[in-house]
């Protein structure tokens, strides 16, 4: 009867896979750090945009131009900026004459706490802003 007791309390061996989970996980790792691209800082910076030679007649009408220093230009004559509100505000009932769109091109150099500050101020007119932004072609220098 002891015999018997002893012979049915056989344990089954059983595997243990925690080797091979950590194994695939230390593989995973090299493969993620060998095929990983390091970025550089500079690869990050962004830079402001600019403006050089701009031909002010192939832009979207009415164009508000903002210099470096905050002033205002409506199509291309100097404006002060409450003239421009008001006369945004108080526009003639003839459809044909009145500003539909504000369109804004900035100078790259413009603090945006002023840009912002203006934009603020249009958005009170109830008519959409778009922000122009000129596209710059760099030339290729050749061999």
């Amino acid at each position: 009867m002891i015999d018997n007791m002893l012979a049915s309390k056989k344990t089954t061996l059983t595997a243990d896979f925690s080797l091979a989970i950590i194994n695939v996980v230390f593989l995973l790792l090299f493969f993620f750090i060998l095929t990983g691209s390091i970025v550089q800082r500079s690869e990050m910076e962004v830079r402001a945009p600019f403006t050089k030679n701009l031909p002010l007649e192939r832009l979207p009408r009415p164009l508000i131009v903002i210099s470096q220093h905050g002033e205002l230009f409506l199509d291309g004559l100097p404006i002060k900026e409450e003239y421009l509100i008001s006369k945004i505000s108080n526009q003639p009932d003839r459809p044909d004459t009145a500003i539909k769109k504000l369109n804004i091109l900035a100078d790259g150099a413009l603090s945006a706490n002023l840009f912002l500050k203006l934009v603020e101020k249009l958005r009170k007119t109830g008519l959409p802003i778009k922000i122009v932004t000129v596209r710059t072609t760099a030339k290729k220098e050749e061999l």
